[in-house]
């Protein structure tokens, strides 16, 4: 028994180093617990595991961060060097993954799990970090073209070998997928149109003659290469979650958020993002760009001192705030409101928005960008513009503006070299054509005995979900019974969507790759316009299904697990279910506890934005929350000298990775399991 409760605490240390992230999110910290009690004399306590994983913003291969990035973490723990992430399951006598033509085998022995890697000399207790992974720790180093090595990207890398097969071969048989794969790997191509293809964008922004002209053209190339100082979609209403909403948010930071621009600590960051931006305005031939680039950081600079924090972005009830576009010119005066919908999306003045970042007395968030904007004069504006645009478009140019961004990439990232053409013309694909290239994989590389296995996993830990609320000592019958019925209403939707996107209509050129990808954008531009105002789809994903990742929608209670994650080493659809425990069984915990973390617990068992907890309920939630939060801000191992977590940043991902631990230890106590996976039950989870 011993044995078999250290082989899931240890899956459960080896595996889960970033299996959630929101679309901003730049961070990922795990929370490993000694959930056993007792178990052989371990001590108990917790240990801090991070991944510094970063989505891009306009430009995906090189630009992690931009404007869409919220979270500061994943920056700030690679400031000072190029960590090894702890806490993952790899061989310990691992190589950094080739770059030739082979991916990184995973070395999962002969069972699922890595012992090797272990350094058992050590007493849990004392050293549970280097205990788990201590022999991998010292043999293993990140690669050159990463920022960060974990078993997340060691399933990354085969994918990426996976799908290159898939859009070969398409290019040989002429599909879209396979298509723009072929027109990104024609570099001779490229490299003789150079600036040509935005030769156009640059031109219309030099033309830009009056404010309205200015928020036009924002909301013309909003969903293209450009930039907008609001970001505006079409999503769920979050107090009506079956309809189609418009949506508008702050934006317009070209660093990863607000306290690059206003804290000492980012002085270096902010200043390689000025070289960067007098850069690339030299390069297009924009006047005095020494100087407009100091007009253009400026300008960020007022507007990062109006922006809301990410803490407080986090807060689902402060962010909803329910009007027209009519109230917008009233209310946020200084920007072309009707003009910018209209360019965006043809939104109607009367057609109800939810803007995230309103406060009338404050007049911060959107009021204030606003009123920055009405009074930067134009020039400002048109550099701002075309820096963003050029910026933005830099990854599929040729290799001067390509070199560029990468640039300014590795002072954030500390990568050390750009990934090789192919894989950066994967991530193309998979970014501009997601469903196309989703649905091929599906069809190749996902069997139906794992959704078989998934679909056991998924209904032990909902069971065993449902017993620990019933067992919770501090919450009130009341705020239980909700608690049960909105579990209840919990789906698992497992490796891919019940629809993808029809692309059927679009055609590609092998000699035009900017032209395919503004095809691409059109076309996601106008599949997501067309949705305001109608039911919600949910048979569609917000994530294509060749994503290494899962996923928890709080307005649908929804748990998405991708076809690219249910691989080793996270998931064995045939393999021992203790290791299958400890490692997609806690992803999927963790999935759940979304459902529950201090953002999702605000929403109901219909999906709405209302809570539902007694008062006393949500008063002691928040004492312990606060409690929790207190032991992370002590964290320091990993971060750059004088960092420490900022709990309130990361307590959803902090609950949920301990919730997700905790579940799935508990779901794995009511099966008895024998040497070959099988399962017989042993009583209901709680009794």
């Amino acid at each position: 028994t011993q044995f078999v409760i250290r082989t899931v605490l240890l899956a459960m240390a080896r595996t889960n180093a970033w299996h959630r992230a929101d679309r901003i999110s730049g961070v990922c910290l795990l929370v490993l617990t000694s959930v056993a009690e007792g178990l052989a004399g371990y001590a108990s306590g917790t240990e801090l595991y991070e991944s510094a994983g970063l989505q891009s913003g306009a430009a995906p291969d090189h630009l992690p961060g931009m404007s869409d990035l919220d979270d500061d973490v994943g920056v700030q723990l690679m400031q000072k060097s190029r960590r090894i992430v702890h806490g993952v399951l790899a061989p310990a006598d691992a190589p950094p993954p080739p770059t030739d033509d082979k991916p990184r085998p995973v070395d999962i022995g002969p069972w699922g799990f890595d012992i090797e890697g272990m350094d058992q000399k050590l007493q849990p207790g004392d050293n549970w970090v280097d205990y788990t992974s201590g022999e991998w720790l010292k043999k293993t180093n990140i690669p050159d073209d990463q920022s960060s090595w974990t078993a997340f990207s060691s399933l990354r890398d085969l994918t990426e070998f996976q799908i290159r097969d898939l859009l070969e071969q398409g290019a040989t048989a002429n599909s879209i997928t396979g298509t723009l794969y072929a027109a990104y790997m024609d570099e001779a191509t490229i490299e003789a149109r150079g600036l040509e293809p935005v030769l156009p964008f640059l031109e219309k922004i030099k033309q830009l003659a009056t404010a309205s002209d200015f928020a036009t053209f924002c909301g013309e190339t909003l969903f293209g290469f450009g930039s907008s100082p609001f970001g505006f979609g079409v999503g769920a209403d979050a107090q009506d979650p079956d309809m189609n909403v418009a949506q508008l948010s702050q934006d317009g930071l070209g660093l990863p958020s607000r306290d690059y621009y206003l804290e000492e600590t980012f002085s270096k960051q902010k200043k390689a993002y000025a070289d960067y931006i007098v850069l690339m305005l030299g390069k297009i031939g924009w006047p005095e760009p020494e100087a407009a680039g100091a007009e253009v950081l400026a300008f960020e600079e007022s507007v990062a001192k109006v922006s809301w924090s990410v803490e407080a972005r986090r807060d689902p009830e402060k962010t909803y705030n329910k009007m027209t576009i009519a109230d917008l010119t009233v209310k946020a005066p200084g920007f072309d409101w009707a003009a910018y919908m209209e360019s965006a999306g043809r939104v109607p003045g009367n057609a109800p928005l939810v803007v995230s970042e309103w406060n009338e007395t404050a007049k911060d968030g959107i009021i204030g960008i606003a009123a920055i904007i009405g009074s930067t004069d134009l020039t400002t504006l048109r550099a701002w513009s075309a820096f963003h645009f050029i910026s933005g478009a830099a990854s599929y140019l040729s290799k001067e503006y390509v070199d560029a961004a990468f640039g300014f990439s590795k002072a954030l990232s500390g990568q050390e070299t750009q990934k090789l053409r192919w894989k950066r013309g994967v991530g193309n694909a998979n970014r501009f054509l997601p469903d196309a290239v989703g649905k091929d994989y599906v069809e190749k590389y996902f069997p139906a005995s794992s959704k078989k296995t998934m679909d056991e996993l998924t209904s032990l830990l909902k069971e065993a979900f449902a017993a620990r609320i019933k067992n919770v000592a501090w919450m009130t019958n009341a705020t239980k019974e909700a608690a049960q019925k909105k579990l209840a209403s919990f789906t698992f939707e497992i490796g891919y969507p019940k629809k993808f996107k029809d692309y059927s209509e679009m055609s590609m050129d092998k000699t035009d790759l900017f032209g395919n990808l503004e095809k691409a954008l059109a076309f996601s531009a106008r599949w997501d316009l067309s949705q305001l105002g109608k039911q919600v789809d949910k048979a569609y994903w917000g994530m294509p299904p060749q994503t290494v990742n899962a996923f928890f929608e709080p307005d649908r209670n929804r748990c998405v697990f991708l076809a690219a994650i249910l691989q080793p080493p996270f998931f064995y659809a045939e393999g021992d279910m203790a290791v299958n425990f400890g490692s997609i069984g806690a992803v999927i915990g963790h999935e759940m506890t979304h459902g529950f973390d201090d953002k999702g617990r605000l929403y109901d068992a219909e999906g709405k934005l209302n809570d539902w907890w007694t008062p006393a309920d949500t008063a002691e939630f928040t004492k312990r929350a606060d409690q929790y939060g207190e032991q992370f801000a002590k964290f320091t191992s990993g971060l750059p000298e004088g960092m420490h977590i900022r709990p309130q940043l990361t307590m959803g991902e902090n609950i949920a990775d301990l919730g997700g631990l905790t579940i799935a230890y508990e779901a794995r106590a009511c099966r008895c399991l024998n040497p070959i996976g099988e399962t017989r039950r042993l009583g209901r989870c709680g009794r």
